[in-house]
């Protein structure tokens, strides 16, 4: 074995302090153990997350392979790493911040490794060319081109650069590595996942090409041609996104560091025009490729066979005509055929112009396979909205508002969600949103993130504090926000998010599941109206001895809730308090849109009598807890909590017994599980989550929290009004409905009033 000699052959190592177990002679083995540590090929911070009684058993090794083979077996060594330190080849595993961890592939323009970050948890694509004297300067040239290129270009579908530098060899006879980090993609290629899994479905593998385009239209924008379009650089992850790679024959237009003539690309998929010269083509000479590669997932064959002889193969290129998938597989729409065609056409001025088109091209195909149905253009008028009246009467039809600045991505969601039988409006920014929301009614709002005016949060922030509906759902999307950022938007109120550039596979099912969602809601509201409905008219046809019966339920109601709190340090004024809080809360919210369908009448009077069973559970709790004068520690607490269930519980079953009072006894029920939840999903006991609160119990808790504020406890004085306001309003961040807490805020002083009126 060959000991890791010279140290500097580990490029840009950090010093390291290690502490190993010390020996009167240090073996061979001890000292490399020294030497990989040192140098950051073993990480620092994963040696010391080993047990320390692992860590001894390493330092006492005195045999190489041995201490090698331990190493990998503990994962502080991939055996690619190990394979090359036993070869003693360690020149280029510590490149800059970075450890080499093993080999992903190689081609005509460099080795590419994947590596990670010295000190953070993140994995890399290191491409390495090895530079030496003799080399060719241009390749070097191209190297730092495409360095250039990716660098430049900052899009989902493109994998995107991170860092560059160069590893100087100690040995002055062997070359130099320049190299460029990239993100690390997991995943496999086009070529491998067809060779591995068969020709891929028209609507997989159009979606896939549509991805692809999407990253050319960013190159061209930059006046790149990547003239290497082929199955082999395009990356899919596991959730089916494309990643295009290998910008290494990138051409910018207008430098021509390529020589006249010369044939640069892959032939299997090299446009005509390319094979005769490649110093001169445009995008076209991409799309050519890409059409080729399209051939290839459809079909799982090269474009053109090769006969065997370059030079032959090369003159056939120029003048072949392209192949026919469909001849192939005739399940493929002949219209898929011809864009096809179209794609691959000998003379690029028969090719679409701009990735931008061939993305056009490519959108009849992008929809579920289940639906047969083609392209029926969105009609429009002037002002760029559909017009009122067009949808079907006769069933549900779904309606959404797209919110985007860009019209390509406003016609590639409106594409793919007509398809589906799902009425689409457009806006260009939030300010036209919010105009068309508020003279119409939308099931879902897909908004973008960055647009001017209004941005995509403050639009989401509008809709989420004054809801002009019940339901409504918004997803959001965006080309620049990361995965984080994006997902940051669900605390503000998102129902969900998606990545730019779109695809229409992910597009239909998000927004479809989110509809679902809708529909789910909508139902059970209509239910809970319905069961109020029924109560109330019910009570209405009772004759005046039954009405004198409801009166003394609500009178029993309040005297169980008065018993109750004489166990409590509540008093019956509290009790009082909370049902003229409820009731003005409710009145004022019901002038809010978003509320306008499920607050009425009915539901104030039944809220207003249900609302004192809120702590009817603590009726179940031992002494100790509920008459504790001070707080309750941690366990307490968690006893504490439970009277919400045992509450909830018992009006189940008393409801299960008494069919006619069942949407009373619902209401207080929903009151007394969930008045503790919070809006934000960090409540008890279920952690629900907006507006899967009952409304009831949402209203309840706000009640409460004030009462509670203003009211005198032996650990803690009474508030004053505007102190109480401030910290529900200010202090609380995701504690209440923001929609209520608006509407309290508009009648926080009936609530003062009633807090003076009705003393302890």
């Amino acid at each position: 074995m060959k000991m890791l000699s010279p140290l500097g052959d580990l490029l840009d190592s950090r010093p390291v302090t290690v502490e190993i177990p010390p020996a009167s002679l240090p073996s061979a083995a001890q000292q490399l153990l020294q030497e990989l540590l040192t140098s950051s090929l073993i990480r620092p911070k994963d040696w010391e997350n080993l047990a320390e009684a692992m860590r001894e058993d390493l330092s006492r090794i005195t045999h190489e392979d041995k201490l090698l083979a331990q190493l990998v077996d503990q994962k502080l060594l991939t055996e690619y790493q190990a394979g090359r330190i036993s070869a003693g080849t360690t020149f280029g595993l510590i490149l800059g911040n970075y450890r080499v961890l093993g080999r992903l592939g190689a081609g005509g323009m460099g080795v590419v490794f994947k590596a990670e970050h010295l000190r953070l948890p993140k994995l890399v694509a290191i491409k390495v060319l090895p530079v030496g004297p003799e080399q060719n300067p241009r390749l070097l040239q191209r190297f730092y081109a495409e360095m250039w290129a990716i660098a430049q270009l900052q899009h989902p579908n493109i994998v995107g650069a991170i860092d560059t530098g160069e590893a100087k060899n100690s040995d002055a006879n062997s070359p130099n590595w320049h190299y460029f980090v990239m993100d690390y993609v997991a995943g496999e290629d086009l070529e491998a996942k067809v060779r591995n899994h068969g020709p891929l479905s028209p609507i997989t593998a159009c979606d896939l090409i549509h991805q692809v385009a999407s990253a050319l239209e960013e190159s061209h924008k930059h006046n790149l041609v990547h003239r290497d379009i082929k199955p082999s650089n395009v990356l899919v992850t596991p959730e089916g996104q494309a990643k295009l790679l290998d910008f290494g024959l990138v051409r910018q237009f207008g430098n021509n560091m390529t020589e006249p003539g010369t044939v640069l690309g892959t032939l299997d998929y090299v446009a005509p025009e390319q094979a005769s010269d490649a110093s001169s083509v445009d995008i076209r000479a991409d799309i050519y490729g890409l059409g080729g590669t399209l051939f290839w997932c459809l079909t799982g064959r090269t474009p053109f066979p090769s006969q065997g002889n370059l030079v032959r193969d090369l003159l056939c290129r120029v003048k072949q005509p392209p192949p026919s998938a469909r001849a192939l597989r005739p399940e493929i729409p002949a219209e898929l055929d011809a864009v096809l065609a179209r794609m691959m056409a000998v003379d690029p001025a028969g090719r679409y112009a701009t990735p931008q088109a061939v993305m056009q091209a490519l959108l009849p195909f992008l929809q579920t396979e289940s639906n047969d149905a083609r392209f029926v253009p969105v009609c429009r008028d002037s002002s760029g909205l559909r017009p009122p009246g067009d949808e079907q009467s006769s069933a549900r039809v779904h309606r959404v508002l797209i919110v985007d600045d860009e019209l390509d991505n406003r016609n590639l969601c409106g594409f793919g969600l007509t398809t589906e039988g799902i009425v689409c409006d457009e806006a260009a920014n939030g300010a036209l949103a919010l105009e068309a929301i508020m003279t119409k009614r939308y099931d879902l709002v897909l908004s973008d993130i960055d647009m001017p005016e209004m941005t995509g949060p403050q639009l989401l922030k509008q809709l989420r504090e004054t809801p002009p509906y019940a339901n409504l759902k918004i997803i959001m999307f965006s080309g620049r926000a990361s995965a984080d950022e994006m997902a940051q938007m669900m605390s503000a109120g998102a129902d969900d998010y998606l990545t730019k550039p779109l695809s229409i596979v992910q597009l239909l099912s998000r927004v479809k599941a989110a509809l679902r969602l809708k529909d789910a809601q909508d139902r059970s509201d209509l239910l809970n109206r319905h069961m109020l409905e029924v109560n109330a008219e019910l009570e209405r046809n009772l004759t005046a001895r039954d009405s004198d019966l409801v009166h003394a339920r609500n009178a029993l109601v309040l005297a169980l809730a008065e018993l109750v709190s004489c166990r409590d340090t509540e008093t019956g004024a509290h009790l009082t308090r909370l049902q003229r809080y409820c009731r003005c809360l409710s009145e004022e919210a019901a002038s809010f849109a978003g509320f306008a369908d499920q607050i009425d009448a009915n539901f104030i009077q039944m809220l207003e009598c249900c609302a004192p069973l809120h702590d009817i559970g603590k009726v179940g709790l031992p002494d100790h807890i509920l008459l504790k004068s001070g707080k309750l520690d941690s366990e307490e607490r968690i006893l504490m909590q439970t009277h919400t269930t045992i509450g909830a519980d018992t009006l189940k079953k008393v409801a299960s017994q008494h069919g006619f009072s069942s949407a009373f006894l619902q209401m207080a029920g929903d009151i007394a599980r969930h008045h503790h939840e919070r809006y934000d999903g960090k409540g008890y006991p279920d952690r629900l989550a907006g507006n899967d609160i009952p409304l009831a119990a949402r209203i309840v808790a706000i009640a409460d929290v004030y009462d509670a504020l203003r009211s005198r406890r032996t650990y803690k004085p009474a508030l004053s009004h505007s102190a109480s306001v401030q910290i529900m309003t200010e202090a609380s961040a995701g504690h209440f409905d923001p929609q209520l807490l608006h509407a309290f805020r508009r009648c926080a002083s009936q609530f003062e009033r009633i807090a003076r009126e009705v003393g302890d």
